[in-house]
């Protein structure tokens, strides 16, 4: 029960090795086909799983990269603070708003987040 839970959470989280899983699976199917028409399925599926696959990797960068600028602001932001204004002494930053400082928390958070759960999946 818990184990398929688990399972079911990392594919969630990680739905391109829940691909390659099916990928491998219709080789195996393929690979024990009868006839020729399953053989022939088996293919046609092999090569609709690779193309959703690569759909998924071409995403995953975007989304790389839309998060790393999402974060951006916030990185230059506590690298003042502390390097410039604490560290060195040489100057005061205004702190942020409220809504800023929960997107910082947010972003932080995510980092975090995406780091562990990446480690458990490994």
């Amino acid at each position: 029960m818990i184990w398929g839970l688990i399972g079911f959470i990392r594919g969630w989280l990680d739905p391109i090795s829940k691909i390659v899983g099916q990928i491998a699976d219709a080789k195996v199917a393929m690979r024990n086909a009868q006839t020729e028409d399953e053989r022939i399925a088996s293919g046609e599926r092999i090569n609709a799983l690779n193309a959703r696959r690569d759909l998924l990797l071409t995403t995953s960068r975007f989304d790389m990269w839309v998060r790393a600028g999402f974060a951006l602001p916030f990185v230059i932001y506590n690298v003042k603070l502390v390097v410039w204004d604490k560290v060195l002494a040489l100057g005061s930053t205004d702190p942020l708003s409220s809504e800023l400082f929960r997107i910082e928390m947010i972003c932080i958070g995510f980092y975090f987040l995406y780091e562990i759960t990446s480690r458990i999946k490994r």
